[in-house]
């Protein structure tokens, strides 16, 4: 299969007989927008994930794909945590070998957790493990500061053993730099449109009456208690229930104002509510369609990077060794965070996209948003010509199913300018897309061709509304969107048909990309104008009939997609 996970990241250089010490990982640079401030304090304390090298990762991805395959005999057969994690556990000697390397240095293993040993050490104790400088950063455009280190090594004794150890030279921050997550909150403007009482639509806004005129989701009644749908909440993000409540008055008074949703924090994350309204855009679009299946709030702490005295932790790993140690997780989740994928080193990239295949393993379906800067915002273009396309992370990894932005509704529906697109530089593209995909590139302009990795992993799978979508904050009401409004939104449909199988005794759809390309795009309303643009305003991938890099296969039809399932 073309896009195995390799284990990174190769020996950069030769060890020393006096330090033993081989590099693991090196940037060519600090990383655009981070500067050094000074040497980090020595006894700075630093949350240490250790990816250990795991077993049988290419057995365990022919299961995935076998599992998915709706035209495989073992399709839905998911497999549980005592399956994955003995198919998969480093051996003996692995385990061994790291521990002592630990003891040497005065460091107690933690417990073994998804091929992950999560260590505490002060920053002078990680220069000495890791042969590595870290120092105190600054961010332009934020101000934020991080702990962080351009390189590290590993003794040659463990090298082999060691796949990843972070936070290092992680420097991304999820998207907050550059503000990917959502479009900030605006005043909301009274619509000029005469609204109907037989279009929902006719608003000009996609509240969620809307949403389910548009994606076909009338209808259905889903059934309490026998499946739950998961938010991820990262950087400080938390819902309000008044918010909530008032959502639910004003756009969907048919299910109770009281309605909520259940939490769960994850190392140390936000139980109150906070944040810059990314929870409550995510839970108001969710609860209300889904309704009265249970939406549950994961909020998980280690904002990145945030310190040089606070929380260093990775969040995505975090929330991914707690999901993976859930004997029954969610069986859908909507992510709405991401960043550039230049900026997620290696190590970090495979370790993340490892764990959401496990995920798919496990009968999970894992959306994730697009992006909102269209296949690359202003880093993308030099003295105003196109350079090179800017793809997103988590997007780029082939586990999990992408979301893009579309605007307006019904037949007028097009692809939006800013809805996240694009081709991995890293993960290689997936024999499930292969064929489409290079279907659609035949079609490009050859002026564009050299900007992006025709061969690399392709995104968006599939689509929805990107903006505009009314919000509530406490009384004051606002408007917002962006592909963390999409996201939600196509998950909220994945977790419908999920609820549906369940409730008919069935195994739940699970990593849902295979399916979607050779079955589920039948369910899938073609979106065949408009386009994602990069640096702005030039055209980068214009929509076409069938799959392309500007709404993936285009928009849900639920009663289409429930008929195909």
């Amino acid at each position: 299969m073309a896009f195995l996970l390799p284990v990174l990241v190769a020996t950069l250089a030769a060890a020393t007989p006096m330090s033993q010490f081989i590099t693991k990982q090196a940037l060519p640079s600090v990383p655009e927008g981070w500067s050094l401030q000074g040497a980090a304090p020595a006894d700075q304390q630093l949350n240490l994930h250790i990816r250990l090298k795991e077993e049988n990762l290419d057995q365990l991805q022919k299961r995935v794909l076998e599992i998915s395959d709706p035209d495989h005999k073992d399709y839905g057969k998911h497999l549980t945590k005592a399956e994955v994690d003995a198919m998969t556990a480093p051996t003996k000697d692995t385990v061994d070998s790291v521990t002592k390397w630990l003891s040497s240095h005065g460091v107690q293993a933690g417990e073994l957790s998804s091929g992950f040993l999560s260590v505490s050490v002060s920053v002078d104790q990680a220069k000495k493990m890791l042969d590595a400088d870290y120092g105190v950063y600054t961010h332009a455009t934020t101000g934020r500061e991080t702990v962080r280190a351009t390189s590290y090594s590993l003794p040659q004794s463990v090298h082999s053993a060691i796949q990843m150890v972070q936070p290092t030279t992680l420097f991304s921050d999820l998207g907050l730099s550059d503000k990917k997550n959502m479009l900030p909150i605006q005043n909301k403007i009274e619509t000029a449109h005469q609204v109907r009482a037989d279009d929902a639509c006719s608003s000009g806004d996609f509240n969620t009456k809307c949403l389910r005129q548009n994606y076909n989701i009338n209808g259905y009644t889903p059934v309490k208690g026998n499946t739950t749908l998961g938010i991820c909440g990262f950087l400080g993000e938390f819902p309000d229930s008044d918010s909530l409540s008032n959502y639910l008055s004003k756009y969907d008074d048919d299910i109770p104002s009281d309605t909520s949703f259940s939490y769960q924090t994850i190392n140390g994350g936000r139980s109150t509510a906070g944040g810059q309204g990314e929870a409550d855009l995510d839970v108001q679009i969710a609860v209300a369609l889904v309704y009265p299946i249970e939406t549950i709030f994961y909020s998980t702490g280690g904002s990145p990077p945030h310190g040089p005295g606070g929380e260093q932790n990775e969040p995505y790993i975090d929330w991914l060794k707690y999901t993976l140690a859930l004997d029954t997780p969610s069986q859908t989740y909507s992510i709405s965070y991401g960043d550039d994928e230049p900026t997620v080193p290696t190590d970090y990239a495979d370790a993340v996209c490892a764990q959401f295949m496990k995920l798919g393993a496990r009968g999970v379906s894992v959306l994730t948003a697009g992006g909102d800067s269209g296949a690359g915002g202003s880093k993308s273009c030099k003295n105003g010509q196109i350079d090179k396309f800017l793809p997103s992370f988590p997007a780029s990894c082939p586990w999990i199913t992408v979301v893009g932005g579309t605007y307006r509704h019904g037949a007028d529906e097009a692809g939006f300018r800013d809805g996240g697109s694009g081709f991995s530089n890293h993960f290689a593209q997936p024999d499930y897309q292969s064929s489409v995909v290079k279907a659609y590139v035949a079609t490009l302009d050859n002026s564009i061709k050299s900007a992006f990795n025709a061969s690399g992993r392709a995104y968006p799978d599939i689509a929805a509304a990107y903006t505009p979508y009314p919000i509530f904050s406490g009384n004051f009401e606002g408007s917002s969107g962006g592909t963390s409004a999409s996201t939600p939104t196509t998950a909220s449909v994945i977790a419908l048909l999920n609820d549906y199988l369940v409730s008919g005794g069935k195994s739940p759809l699970g990593f849902l990309n295979p399916w979607l390309y050779k079955k589920g795009f039948q369910g899938v309303r073609d979106i065949a104008k408009g386009a994602s643009n990069v640096c702005s305003s030039k055209v980068a991938f214009p929509a076409k009939k069938g799959w392309d890099a500007s709404t993936g296969f285009g928009v849900p039809d639920f009663a289409k997609l429930k008929q195909l399932v």
